[in-house]
């Protein structure tokens, strides 16, 4: 163990920390052996005890092992002991990119394409891998003071295609990782294109505080195309696809289609220039490169990666910038830090709870302390200081004046005494603040809620309206009575009505005595798309092996919808296919699959769902196939004749025992003399034997036979052909008549 009480990998001596996370520590340290510089991941202890996150640690370390690339921070060594766990890799010294934007805003264009040239070749050598990063990000991408990139923290990367949770920072999160589909190299590309329009405008395509509203936005908001140069709009508008699909299919063709739009807009040596940019951008910030600082880190850096854990009470110190998701009741709610230290503050981007059961009505925070008589709502006023002048004596005190005191005993003849009369109330200053209307369906209860402050300069009564609208239209109002106190905070609620789904709501509220009227507003959350339809318009087989199914789809918006298709026969072979629609409201899609064996007189069955779920649930629809005949072989065995009768063997072999016809075309000279067809049934085996007698077989002719089926073989007809002997050699081959009488004069002459 060290001093510090840290325990550490043997053979490397700690120089300084670089920062601290809720994962861990990363260190400079020196391996003494050799004298070099290198950075070591320490995961944390409390992560090191809990289930998975050691085995995710060393998944990390594999995941680095198999990339050996100069464009991603190369792991070293890999130690696990007693004491902790530890990744040994490559020192990069340099800066993130996320600390050149903070410090220059936009990088330019050619800055911009190199810096995702240099990561996107880490990203390639990746996916070529078969690793999707999940987490790409400008955190993650360091730049070096040469100019050149590598791409960082493979703390949640998994193998494309394989099961997975939804991970991510949700501003870089495209589409399908929101709802928790197999994540693809496409996924990456996304990601990346949202860091290149951030390198490019100084701000990301989708911008909202509330992790719902970010979500329809990633799903459904069209590509802010005319903040980005004109020249590379094609490139984010590929890369920004809602449908994975439309998008390049992995890292190495974003490349080469970034080098096409790169030289065609900015010339063969854009890259060139592209890096001295990207120098003269880091080298303001050399001062903070990890061999340049003369001070411990106070914040952590890039490689403390974000820890996906489950959602608990406690302190985590994350990386400036980064994100938190919490899966909790099967969504995803999403968490953003603001810069540590530097004036953010952490802001939670999911929406507030919602009572299970809310008045109507506008409820006051605390029961009111007024006489029973009293006939309206009063709220309970915040009491000011007891050393204020203006603290009432008690809050159940009635507003009027207080007795007036006696005359002295000595005076003859007192006078009537009247109290001094108070000066009139009045409303200071009233703010509306607050405002939160939680996310939901078209048919979740709509329910706002809110916070009133007013002001007063007395204690007497005040009345408040508070009138509650959506997109300008009022949708209710209540009336509620102060006093007692000269400041209220009164929490006010009301259910809007019929659900919006886009536009802003607020509350107006009024007093008397009057001091005009006092407005705050919010947008309102998209409503989630529901399906509203969903049916299977068509399934075929084709070749008793192929099926095909056509689906349509109808939903309430243009938000994601994941429509999941299952096919399956009764041999027990099923497949399954995942799709993620958006961007329209109807949706026509066929869904395909190949069985591994022919599924010849079996009942195949399609199932379509959608989650969101449809109406009416899953619909199944299935086809009996009923195979067609089909050859497997057809093959000549034999070939023979006598004089000019010619005899054929063929043998045929077919799949099932429908019926199939075999024709026979005998040969002569390549050309047809004649065919014979017979009609094969109620077997998969055949031997045919046929006879055709040639008019005349001419020396030195070639004969022959083709045999071809309908339908036909997989390797089509079979052909076998023989030649008659050569003209001059005898004529006894093309006449039998002739080769008797030749024998008989050969015996005559014996």
């Amino acid at each position: 163990m060290s001093a510090a009480g840290y325990w550490n990998v043997p053979g490397y001596a700690v120089v300084r920390e670089l920062g601290a996370g809720g994962g861990g520590r990363v260190v400079l340290a020196l391996h003494e052996a050799s004298g070099s510089h290198v950075a070591v991941k320490y995961l944390s202890d409390a992560l090191r005890a809990e289930p998975g996150f050691l085995e995710r640690f060393r998944q990390e370390a594999r995941l680095l092992v198999e990339l050996e690339d100069p464009h991603v921070v190369q792991l070293y060594e890999y130690v696990e002991t007693g004491h902790g766990a530890a990744i040994v890799m490559e020192l990069v010294n340099g800066a993130t990119l996320r600390a050149l934007l903070n410090e220059h805003g936009p990088t330019g264009p050619e800055a911009a394409l190199a810096v995702l040239k240099g990561s996107l070749l880490g990203l390639s050598a990746a996916h070529e891998s078969g690793v999707v990063h999940r987490d790409y990000k400008p955190e993650n991408v360091l730049v070096q003071g040469d100019g050149t990139s590598k791409l960082a923290d493979f703390g949640v990367a998994v193998r494309a295609e394989g099961p997975t949770s939804p991970a991510g920072t949700p501003p870089y999160m495209a589409p399908e990782q929101w709802i928790g589909l197999a994540p693809s190299p496409a996924s990456d590309v996304y990601a990346a294109t949202v860091v290149f329009f951030e390198c490019l405008t100084g701000h990301r395509p989708y911008r909202a505080d509330d992790g719902a509203a970010l979500r329809h936005q990633h799903q459904t908001a069209a590509i802010p195309l005319d903040e980005v140069p004109e020249p590379v709009r094609g490139l984010v508008e590929r890369g920004l696809a809602k449908d994975p699909a439309l998008r390049p299919a992995s890292a190495a063709v974003l490349v080469a289609d970034l080098d096409e739009v790169a030289t065609a807009a900015y010339g063969a040596d854009w890259e060139e220039r592209g890096r001295r940019k990207l120098a003269a951008l880091a080298a303001a910030l050399a001062a903070a490169f990890p061999l340049n600082r003369q001070e411990p880190a106070e914040f952590s850096t890039s490689l403390a990666r974000t820890v996906l854990r489950p959602f608990r009470r406690t302190r985590v110190r994350l990386v400036a910038g980064a994100a938190l998701l919490v899966l909790a009741g099967g969504g995803v709610s999403a968490y953003a830090l603001g810069a540590a230290g530097s004036g953010g503050s952490a802001s939670h981007a999911a929406a507030p709870p919602t009572s299970p059961a809310v008045s109507p009505a506008v409820s006051p925070a605390v029961s009111p302390a007024v006489s029973p008589a009293t006939p309206s709502a009063t709220a309970t006023p915040q009491q000011s200081p007891p050393d204020s002048p203006s603290a009432p004596a008690s809050p159940a005190r009635s507003e009027a004046a207080a007795p007036p005191s006696p005359p002295p005993a000595h005076s003859p003849s007192p006078s009537p005494s009247h109290p001094k009369p108070s000066p009139a109330t009045k409303v200071l200053a009233a703010q509306v603040g607050g405002l939160s209307l939680p996310a939901g369906a078209r048919t979740s209860p709509a329910v706002g809620h809110g916070t009133v402050t007013v002001t007063t300069s007395g204690t007497a009564k005040v009345t408040l309206t508070v009138r509650f609208t959506v997109n300008g239209a009022v949708r209710a109002t209540e009336t509620l009575t102060l006093k007692g106190a000269t400041r209220y905070t009164q929490a006010v609620s009301h259910d809007l009505g019929a659900r919006p789904c886009s536009g802003t709501w607020g509350i107006t509220a009024s007093t008397d005595p009057g001091s005009g009227a006092h407005a705050g507003t919010a947008a309102v959350p998209a409503c989630p798309t529901a399906v509203t339809g969903l049916d299977v318009t068509a399934l075929t087989v084709t070749g008793a092996k192929t099926a095909a199914a056509t689906v349509r789809v109808t939903a309430d918006g243009p938000g994601l919808v994941r429509l999941i298709g299952e096919f399956s026969a009764p041999n027990g072979t099923t497949g399954r296919q995942d799709v993620g629609l958006s961007g329209k409201t109807s949706y026509t899609r066929t869904l395909s699959f190949a069985f591994p064996q022919r599924v010849c007189g079996q009942k195949v069955a399609f199932t379509a769902s959608t989650d969101p779920a449809a109406p009416g649930g899953a619909v199944t629809r299935s086809v009996a196939v009923d195979c067609p005949a089909a050859v497997t072989s057809v093959t000549v065995k034999r070939l023979a004749r006598t004089g000019t009768a010619a005899t054929a063997t063929v043998a045929v072999v077919t799949a099932n025992a429908k019926q199939v016809r075999l024709t026979l075309t005998w040969l002569l000279a390549g050309k047809a003399a004649g065919t014979r067809t017979v009609t094969l049934s109620g077997k998969t085996s055949y031997t045919v034997t046929q006879t055709f007698t040639y008019p005349r077989l001419p020396c030195g002719t070639a004969w022959g036979v083709r045999a071809a089926t309908v339908p036909a073989a997989p390797g089509g007809a079979s052909t076998l052909t023989k030649k008659t002997a050569a003209c001059g050699t005898t004529a006894l081959d093309t006449n039998p008549r002739l080769f008797h009488d030749f024998s008989t004069l050969r015996l005559r002459r014996h």
